[in-house]
């Protein structure tokens, strides 16, 4: 399909694709205004995403009306490469993945401020390629939306988490240091599909494969006789204790009957983690934000860093791509249930779905609950999809009983335990007073209020909020802690 610049009446160029165009053969800048004005946009966007829109006359009047959002193009032909009528601030054109150049370009955003605005007439021309790209676009805003609530809702705990953790590196903790290798990797998420997969899972890892497993799935591989290499933790909430927990239980078993080492535990910082995890060879990610970059250089951290994208499958992931340079194989990441059953057995969770059942309401009736509320809910379908745009289908493979490894000559490796760190007094204050230094630093006060408005006030702060007092509020019972202990 060949595009071609043609001039209207009135001298702007529109384009002639076969016998249709894409803007008016009158006066292009004068329908995209009247567009404009038809759609009657609401005053708090502060995203715009406009969908194949050709020469972008559409940006002129956006311009105007909102001077202060971000405008986004996208194409579905490269044919539009710099022949914009006014410059976007960020274009993609066909060739990426479509969800990576959003998320580099926008935040997590409320989805009622991300506006798509589409352009009808390049519907008729493009067919199929501008209604994949509307699909695109629509995932990455359901995605963005369900992020900026998970932030909302837990923003203050993530804090509080940061802040709690501080106590895991004050003295004498075993660090890991990430160590990256020619080996190949299996990352092991807790999905049913989990269960058929532990002959081959055991085979590849038994060939020298790393065993990445998220902290879900641990419990199901240690009663297939599989011990991870890594454990990965990302979830904020208290209830993902309960995964660590029978971890922590099952290999202090396994310690007393001279078993395997415990594994590494490779963590997000703002992840709730039991006080008793220092078992572990402990290797922190931060999640990029300048929040928690700040809170490893206060503790001499590995700097290591991977994006929250909401499942710690693509945490998994994101440190098996970083660690092996062989091929990377996955089990149990399914992101879809087998009739009721959500996750590999066993899962510390059905302990509370057992604990609920009664006569009247029985387990299997739970677990049919269960299932259907993960289902509206519509997380896996979000998860699935992005899985799908980051093309991580290049990159990984399920693993089978064909699958073949590949053979390492420098041998299984990872993580590297670190030398003891020497004793940080009051590690607590020590990162607070870091925070608070920060605020009042020129170069990164702004970046850093931002990030703490958005997890600690929902956005914006009102005029005059003072973040120090924040910080010194959220941290006072962890200060108190230190003071008694001396």
């Amino acid at each position: 399909m060949e595009e071609t610049l043609v001039r209207s009446q009135c001298g702007l160029y529109t384009v002639l694709v076969g016998q249709k165009t894409i803007h008016s053969r009158y006066n292009p800048l004068t329908e995209a205004e009247r567009y404009i004005v038809s759609l009657n946009l609401d005053d708090n966007i502060q995203y715009i995403i406009l969908a194949e829109c050709g020469l972008c006359y559409l940006i002129l009047p956006l311009r105007r009306k909102f001077p202060r959002a971000k405008i986004v193009s996208l194409h579905a032909s490269e044919f539009y490469l710099g022949k914009s009528a006014a410059p976007p601030d960020a274009e993609w054109l066909p060739g990426s993945p479509v969800g990576v150049f959003l998320e580099n370009e926008i935040d997590d955003t409320e989805a009622d401020k991300i506006k798509i605005i589409e352009w009808r007439p390049a519907a008729d021309v493009y067919g199929e390629k501008y209604l994949n790209l509307i699909k695109d676009i629509t995932t990455f805003v359901k995605r963005a939306d369900a992020n900026k609530r998970t932030r909302s809702a837990f923003g203050r705990r993530w804090v509080k988490n940061v802040i709690k953790n501080c106590f895991l590196f004050n003295n004498d903790t075993n660090m890991a240091l990430p160590a990256r290798c020619d080996s190949d990797c299996v990352v092991a998420g807790a999905g049913p599909g989990l269960e058929d997969a532990y002959g081959a899972i055991r085979r590849v890892v038994n060939g020298g494969a790393l065993l990445v497993a998220v902290s879900s799935a641990v419990s199901a591989l240690f009663h297939a006789g599989l011990n991870p290499d890594i454990i990965v933790a990302c979830d904020g909430g208290n209830w993902a204790l309960l995964h660590l927990f029978e971890v922590v239980r099952l290999f202090s078993k396994k310690e007393g009957r001279n078993g395997p080492h415990p594994p590494a535990l490779a963590f997000n910082l703002s992840a709730a983690l039991p006080s008793w995890c220092t078992m572990f060879n402990l290797l922190p990610f931060s999640d990029g934000t300048l929040f928690q970059n700040l809170a490893q250089k206060c503790f001499d951290m590995p700097p290591l860093s991977f994006p929250q994208r909401g499942t710690v499958g693509a945490s998994a992931l994101d440190l098996a791509f970083y660690l092996s340079g062989g091929a990377v194989y996955t089990a149990g990441i399914d992101f879809s249930h087998n009739d009721i059953r959500t996750h590999a057995k066993p899962y510390a969770f059905d302990k509370i779905l057992f604990c609920a059942a009664n006569r009247m309401r029985p387990l299997y009736s739970l677990q049919f609950e269960r299932a259907e509320m993960i289902n509206s809910s519509g997380a896996n379908r979000i998860y699935a999809e992005w899985f799908a745009a980051q093309n991580y289908r290049r990159k990984i493979y399920p693993v089978t009983d064909d699958t073949v490894t590949t053979e390492s000559g420098s041998g299984k490796c990872g993580v590297v335990k670190h030398v003891k760190k020497s004793h940080v007094k009051n590690p607590v204050t020590r990162l607070v007073t870091v925070l608070i230094n920060a605020l009042e630093s020129p170069e990164i006060s702004g970046k850093l209020t931002e990030e703490l408005s958005g997890l600690l006030l929902n956005g914006s702060p009102p005029a005059g909020h003072d973040f120090r007092e924040e910080l010194l509020s959220i941290s006072g019972k962890y200060r108190d802690m230190e003071r008694q202990n001396g």
